[in-house]
């Protein structure tokens, strides 16, 4: 199977990605209704990865953010109009901050897929 770097788009090797909800989910729309799933394997290479760290740690600070606009629009929601709509808005709205955060998406590494080391520690 090829790899290529979620950074870079290059046919590299590299650390692999975790499969998670995400990835599966891109990967059963391109299956499914664009019919056109390559199976590829998704890893980051050596010379992408400080960056990918980067993208990373913006991607779960943003997340972050997002959650709690959401939580604090849905606390306020429910102190100006304590009543089923407001609290359906207000899930509503949470759920569409917590899509925003998907745009800045970085999947995790595998890190237990890595080779141990020979000799030692690993």
């Amino acid at each position: 199977m090829k790899s290529y770097c979620i950074m870079c788009g290059e046919k590299k090797a590299g650390i692999a990605v975790k499969e998670d909800r995400i990835i599966r989910s891109i990967r059963w729309f391109k299956k499914n209704v664009t019919k056109n799933e390559k199976g590829h394997g998704l890893v980051v290479c050596r010379s992408c990865y400080p960056e990918y760290t980067k993208r990373l740690n913006k991607y779960r600070s943003r997340q972050a953010v997002y959650l709690v606009l959401g939580v604090l629009f849905v606390i306020f929601e429910l102190i100006i109009s304590p009543s089923a709509i407001s609290i359906l808005i207000g899930l509503l709205m949470l759920a569409v901050l917590y899509l925003f955060s998907l745009l800045n998406y970085a999947p995790k590494l595998n890190i237990n897929a890595l080779p141990k080391k020979p000799g030692g520690k690993g």
